[in-house]
């Protein structure tokens, strides 16, 4: 459960705590996270204009295009700390929940703020909402996106780097050492967190993030109790079924040298509010301010990430003996080529991806696209989610 001992503040590097609500209490720091991991190298067009953007996203779209085996050339041994930046908020008053903690992964194209959309909030922050239940909630920036490291596009921003992350991540959680490992956790305003130590961790991804929760549950399986997994749906009969080059990609510093200009070659980005639509909206639960949220807080790609999906269940580990909640909206086109109805059965989903699971669910949420979050109809499926913990006495 989390623990009394409290975390004191001090005079380090680039953090702050923010008591943002009479709800809850948040975090934001740095923390170091070592990874081990074996990567691989891809053949692939090199980005750095953006002709060499759409050269890529042809690369990989067209009927020819190499299979991830055959653009490997070898292995990759990652033995690097990167540095991550995070955001814990807890409820502000014990509650029956507070020593039940959901990490977030959020997928490609954004960073942490998914989880915690300021248009209209009570419809649209998860965090909110999973505060209102009780919940302690830790987000993260993946590398390569806000305020974390921006490695190697090409060799270093993978799967395999990025479950280890989450893995490394999780076990500073599990044995109470994530604030005390950060290289600061500050204040102006004597507001004091308590170190997490939770009696259970349950795993929330969205899309890509879902295939890294879906990775380290296959090589880490006894590090979680439970995965509500949104903006995925594995084993679909129309998975991978849209080409990268239907969703336009640029270069991401010439697309916008002021927001993106540290980024170095191979990072690309979602170019409009058209793409965005089309990657993560549909009309009937699309309300246009969300869409230029969206478009405000969009992150780059690192390319490597296009190949290297498979990195995700290449190495098995602990089995996973928990639930699992698939959450996919009705008409996701990413997942399912724009209409989910039809392309699935849980007893498939079970048997070739989590054999191991005590349950496998999949829910529709209607009249939704690829992104929860900034779907009209958000808390509806935020409701779901909560729902199937409790019924699972988390």
């Amino acid at each position: 459960m989390l623990s009394t001992r409290l975390v004191q503040v001090g005079l380090l590097l680039a953090v702050k705590v923010m008591a943002v609500a009479a709800s809850k209490q948040c975090v934001e720091f740095e923390v170091p996270v070592p990874v081990v991991a074996t990567n691989h190298n891809y053949t692939m067009p090199r980005v750095d204009n953006n002709i060499g953007a759409v050269q890529w996203a042809l690369n990989f779209s067209v009927w020819t295009a190499p299979t991830p085996d055959e653009r490997d050339t070898g292995l990759l041994l990652i033995n690097d700390t990167f540095s991550i930046s995070a955001r814990l908020c807890v409820p502000s008053t014990k509650t029956d929940k507070s020593d039940i903690l959901q990490i977030t992964v959020q997928g490609n194209g954004w960073d942490k703020r998914y989880w915690d959309v300021p248009v209209e909030p009570t419809e649209h922050s998860y965090v909110d909402a999973a505060i209102s239940k009780g919940y302690s909630i830790l987000m993260f920036d993946r590398i390569g996106t806000g305020k974390s490291e921006m490695p190697n596009a090409y060799y270093a921003v993978q799967v395999a780097t990025e479950v280890e992350i989450l893995a490394q991540i999780t076990a500073m959680v599990r044995n109470g050492t994530l604030l005390s490992s950060a290289r600061a956790v500050t204040t102006t305003d004597n507001v004091t967190v308590p170190e997490l130590n939770p009696k259970h961790i349950v795993h929330v991804g969205h899309s890509y993030g879902s295939l890294l929760v879906t990775g380290l549950l296959t090589q880490h399986g006894d590090m979680s109790d439970a995965a509500l997994l949104t903006g995925f749906l594995p084993d679909s009969t129309q998975m991978a079924q849209v080409p990268v080059a239907t969703f336009e990609h640029e270069f991401a510093p010439a697309h916008d040298p002021v927001r993106f200009g540290q980024y170095s070659s191979g990072y690309i980005v979602l170019t409009s509010e058209n793409t965005l639509q089309k990657v993560y909206f549909t009309q009937d639960t699309l309300d246009p301010e969300l869409l230029t949220y969206t478009e405000k807080v969009k992150q780059p790609e690192a390319v490597a990430l296009y190949a290297s999906g498979g990195q995700a269940s290449a190495q098995q580990g602990p089995a996973f003996g928990g639930p699992i909640q698939i959450i996919a909206g009705e008409f996701d086109y990413v997942n399912c080529n724009g209409d989910c109805k039809g392309t699935y059965t849980e007893e498939d989903i079970k048997k070739n991806v989590f054999p191991g699971a005590s349950e496998v669910k999949v829910y529709l949420q209607p009249n939704t696209g690829h992104a929860l979050t900034v779907a009209k109809n958000a808390s509806a499926g935020f409701e779901v989610m909560f729902s199937y913990l409790e019924a699972h006495d988390l």
